[in-house]
């Protein structure tokens, strides 16, 4: 692309999910080998917070409270809710199982000296805690008969009770035998009786309720709450990394987690002190839901507070209903190797519906099939931090079949621009293309590949030899098999600007292209490419409509096979202005038309980025969008192009996801550009929105939305804003090459 000098407008409610920027690329196990989307056989990084349950008294959070200076009492009663302290008789005897498998009688007293729960250097205040609690806890299991069956009241192991040792030399923990002593008797009650003092090593900066934990009946002494003095702890966190074939050989050793080949682990189910409470396991073999701390047992995890750190890549598939009836839709995911997933949704009837697809898909490449039982309308839409510095979006409607040549006039390899075309062979028999790339100022570049039935493939142009810093045009051609789908993504930085944009192909050069969006105003540029796919020297007439209703006319020369590109902000009467364009081929041979544009929006530096959008070739009475959000910091935008000689009366129906409906009506001037701000609409803010755009007159237009962005999980954001052209029809099948879910 030609760089001109420039300065440098968000879709659905997200579920919470973890992103972590500190890794870049997701590495594979060493006996994988390297491979893009993530490797043969990626590693699952997992971060987490503190140790055991986080039921009651966290001792972390204990001791760096008594180094403080709080007393010991002011600790128990922040972690115990509601409690009171009463006295008991420190001579009772205890039976207990001993390390050795031998049950012993003591007095509690001496009981208490032989546990090993906390060394020697803790604060006193903090022992005297301890000591408190374990006295409290050591009775509870006793009065509950915790072990009574056995033969015994408690035993010596921390997992189950608490940590005894039989064989503890006591002249070497002065301290904790004078905390022993110093609250001798001191038992913990709750209206006036014995408390199951719970109590764990680190409870990662939340304690819990216990029966988001254990389950059963809550008690009101044992309830979640905030601990920052946790955070204090050199265990407060910790991480754990398997490879995936690991994770899936320990979860298909128990009948209770086997899954077959691992597709998603769903950790979205949490307490609300963040721990898993219910993990969802999808695989090959089914799809199964464990606890968290059967789950983290499993991984080798600390706690049950931990999170997987998800892709770089954040991929949506936005469908709109426009049927007065529900709709069954299925979802079918095609990868690279061949392996194909489904999943099924219904839509309500006027409705919008988001499907994320890393819910279903981790750390992977893939394709999509949509396939309904009713017409609808899809887009994509992806968020991305991509290879860890370049954060942005990027949206594209889908196209409703295979063909067997897809042409992209837009194309770019030079400074810091990488350009991929993704190539989807949804049919049973492979594919073999030959990819014509047609550079603005040199000779023509080939390329050949293969992609086996229901996958895809990815060709990273910057690496084909003869593209070197090249701007072109290219034809996706598939010279043997029933057709494909092909996309170009491009990533990139642009003088200061980082971020990326998509587009489809289009299936034919056309004599005449519309465009509705284009603006040259503070903080964007706009770029008009051109390719000429044929043997001759093309004349091609501009119209650029303003939304002023003003129409600057030019004309431009594009030599065979090769590619143009027009920077609008440089054109005479385009300064500062919205305009829409129409593209007229002077001798009627066809060509083929995008438009990238480049912002700072709002010129503020926290939504810079880049879009794209192939042309219309035709108008039409009808447009529909599937993707629209109002919510948190993103601006929806509709730009509708009138370049008809009458004006255009306009109906407009927005469509959210409850099935409710908004109807607005516009007038849209000949030869002109109109915008729709759909964030200034009453009824639409903080909004998910489909949207279907409907010419009462007969006037024929053209649609396209455009969003900008603060794209936010609650752990990193990515600024930026996409394009798409709309569609002039609901369809029963609808595909998208492009689709990724890694880093």
């Amino acid at each position: 692309m030609v760089k001109g000098s420039r300065k440098n407008k968000p879709s659905s409610v997200l579920a919470l999910i973890v992103i972590c920027a500190i890794f870049l690329a997701i590495p594979t196990c060493p006996e994988a080998g390297a491979q893009s989307g993530g490797g043969a056989d990626p590693i699952y990084h997992f971060t987490g917070r503190g140790r055991a349950h986080g039921v009651g008294l966290c001792m972390d959070g204990v001791m760096y409270r008594a180094l403080d200076g709080y007393s010991y009492r002011d600790i128990i009663h922040y972690y115990y809710t509601g409690i009171n302290f009463s006295l008991v008789d420190d001579n009772m005897p205890i039976r207990v199982k001993c390390r050795d498998g031998i049950v012993r009688v003591y007095p509690l007293h001496q009981y208490l000296y032989h546990l090993q729960e906390e060394p020697e250097s803790y604060p006193f205040e903090g022992l005297k805690v301890l000591y408190v609690a374990a006295r409290t806890y050591a009775i509870s299991c006793i009065q509950r008969g915790k072990h009574a069956k056995d033969g015994y009241d408690i035993c010596s192991s921390g997992n189950c009770c608490q940590a005894f040792d039989e064989n503890k030399n006591l002249s070497k923990y002065p301290n904790n035998c004078r905390a022993v002593d110093a609250t001798t008797g001191e038992v913990i009650t709750y209206n006036g009786k014995i408390i199951t003092a719970a109590y764990c090593g680190s409870c990662g900066g939340h304690t819990e309720n216990n029966e988001d934990v254990w389950g059963g009946t809550p008690l009101p002494y044992l309830r979640g709450k905030p601990d920052t003095y946790c955070s204090r702890s050199p265990r407060y966190s910790w991480n754990v990394e398997l490879c995936r074939s690991d994770i899936e050989a320990r979860l298909n050793s128990r009948p209770d987690t086997a899954i077959g080949a691992l597709q998603v682990m769903d950790l979205s189910d949490r307490t609300p002190g963040g721990r898993v409470r219910k993990a969802r396991l999808v695989g090959s073999a089914g799809t199964k839901y464990v606890s968290g701390s059967t789950l983290a047992g499993i991984l080798g995890c600390q706690s049950s507070l931990f999170f997987l750190l998800w892709g770089n890549f954040d991929t949506y598939i936005l469908l709109s209903n426009p049927n007065p009836t529900s709709s069954l839709v299925t979802f079918s995911f095609m990868e690279p190797d061949g392996t194909m997933t489904n999943q099924i949704a219904e839509i309500g009837a006027n409705s919008r519906y988001t499907m994320k697809a890393n819910d279903y898909l981790q750390f992977k490449e893939f394709s999509t099939r949509v396939v309904s039982d009713e017409p609808v309308v899809a887009e994509r839409a992806m968020y991305f931090n991509f290879l860890g510095g370049t954060r942005g979006g990027s949206a594209s409607s889908g196209v409703v079949e295979p063909f067997p040549k897809w042409y992209f006039a837009e194309g770019y390899t030079g400074g810091s621009f990488d350009t991929y075309f993704l190539v989807q062979n949804p049919e049973p028999s492979e594919a073999q293309v030959k990819f014509t790339f047609m550079p603005e100022a040199s000779p023509n570049v080939e390329h050949t590949l293969k992609i086996p039935p229901y996958s895809r493939v990815t060709l990273h142009a910057d690496d084909v030899p003869g593209l070197e810093g090249a701007s072109f045009s290219t034809v996706v051609e598939c010279t043997s098999g029933e057709g494909i789908i092909a996309e170009r993504s491009s990533y990139f930085n642009y003088f200061g600007i980082d971020g990326g944009h998509n587009a489809p192909g289009v299936e034919e050069p056309a004599d005449k292209w519309y465009m509705a969006e284009g603006y040259t105003g503070l903080g964007f540029d706009t770029y008009i490419l051109l390719g000429n796919p044929g043997e001759d020297f093309l004349k091609v007439k501009a119209d650029f409509l303003r939304e002023d209703g003003v129409n600057v006319k030019k004309t431009y020369d594009i030599p065979p096979r090769s590619r143009y590109t027009i920077y609008a902000n440089r054109v005479e009467g385009l300064e500062s202005c919205g305009f829409s364009t129409t593209l007229t081929s002077a001798n009627g041979d066809g060509f083929i038309a995008e438009r990238a544009m480049y912002f700072d929006y709002l010129a503020t530096g926290s939504m810079l980025g880049g879009h794209a959008s192939v042309a219309s070739s035709e108008t039409s009475e009808s447009w529909y969008f599937a993707e629209g959000y109002t919510g948190g910091n993103f601006d929806t935008y509709i730009l509708l192009s009138n370049p008809n000689e009458r004006d255009a009366e306009v109906r407009v129906l927005f469509q959210k996801p409850d099935g409710a409906v908004l109807e607005k009506h516009y007038t849209v001037g000949s030869k002109s550009r109109f915008t729709i701000s759909l964030d200034a609409i009453h009824g639409l803010s903080s909004s998910e929105a489909s949207t279907t755009i409907l010419s009462t007159n007969g006037v024929g237009i053209v649609a396209e939305r455009s969003m900008y962005f603060v794209y936010s999980d609650g752990y990193s954001t990515r600024g930026g804003g996409h394009s798409s052209l709309g569609a002039t029809s609901p369809s029963s099948t609808w595909y998208f090459s492009e689709g990724y879910t890694g880093f």
